[in-house]
């Protein structure tokens, strides 16, 4: 068996054909098994993946993120020379949630300014803005700015997918955008496909947030007709001793949410200081609700709880 000859070095994980051709990659070394080719005209160093049958659910959706960025790399040989990611595979990257009907497209969404002709290819949508906005990266990789991409997505989410991913942009640790930002590109895109949406999605928009299922706990009670809650109310005791900084609260009927994902069952060490928390907050005559995604699925068993209390 002939040995493969290896890549001249320095022409990185991703490269065009045409390049390696120039360094010496001939064409038969460039249809090697340890190259893949995403996109015509390009090749990518093949890299081994994991079984997705062993993958817990946050374990593939890491191994999704690190597919799309792997295609984002691989495209960047053959790329226009002004081009931006944008729409969904922006919001990907940006990790904003969306649904995962969206998240199964396989296609690379990329901009191109008004002057150039969209790209045509295999595996990639192209889409022309009018301008495109200072060159902006992200992990090496050129994308559209937050707050654009969220414009972007409104034709595609419901209002309150659009709310939750709003939410995201804005959130309590490390937020990609702000409140200002947001108003601005909407009142600057106003004749935009799904700017009426984005328009009203916007002022129901909340900054502090630390999770989408808190985003969609809210809007739940909200469509219900209850009261708005309080974000990131924190409540103290008697003796001004902290108690704990509930997802949501009804202050005045001192009424704490909190939603609790799965780590909050298998883990034993949040399970046990779970039940002190409750505690701690019936200590300080509050009500405690934890709120599982079953309650999501079914918001009448949400609102059956609250409600009364209120």
């Amino acid at each position: 068996m002939t040995k493969r000859p290896p890549l001249p070095e320095g022409l990185g994980d991703h490269f065009g054909v045409s390049l390696g051709g120039t360094e010496g990659v001939s064409r038969s070394r460039a249809r090697a098994s340890d190259l893949e080719s995403h996109f015509r005209g390009s090749r990518s160093i093949r890299l081994d993946r994991p079984e997705a049958n062993g993958l817990t659910a946050a374990q593939h959706f890491e191994e999704l993120q690190n597919d799309l960025i792997a295609r984002c790399n691989a495209y960047l040989p053959v790329a226009p020379v002004d081009f931006r990611f944008g729409f969904v595979t922006a919001a990907r990257l940006y990790r904003i949630p969306i649904p995962q009907a969206l998240y199964r497209r396989a296609s690379l969404d990329v901009a191109v300014p008004g002057t150039a002709y969209p790209p045509r290819m295999k595996g990639v949508t192209g889409h022309r803005m009018t301008s495109l906005p200072q060159l902006e990266l992200r992990g090496g990789l050129p994308i559209l700015p937050p707050e654009v991409v969220w414009l972007q997505l409104a034709p595609l989410l419901t209002l309150d997918e659009l709310i939750v991913a709003g939410d995201h942009l804005v959130r309590r640790k490390r937020p990609e955008s702000s409140m200002e930002k947001l108003r601005d590109v909407v009142a600057a895109h106003g004749a935009q496909k799904g700017a009426v949406r984005a328009r009203a999605a916007v002022e129901e928009v909340r900054p502090g947030t630390d999770s989408p299922k808190e985003s969609e706990m809210r809007l739940v009670l909200v469509r219900a007709g209850l009261p708005e809650p309080v974000i990131g109310f924190t409540v103290f005791d008697a003796t001004g001793g902290w108690v704990g900084t509930p997802d949501l609260a009804y202050v005045k009927q001192r009424v704490a949410l909190d939603y609790e994902g799965e780590v909050h069952r298998i883990d034993e060490r949040t399970f046990l200081g779970d039940i002190e928390r409750r505690e701690m907050f019936a200590d300080a005559g509050w009500r405690h609700i934890r709120v599982t995604k079953d309650h999501l699925r079914s918001p009448h068993r949400l609102i059956s709880r609250v409600a009364p209390l209120l």
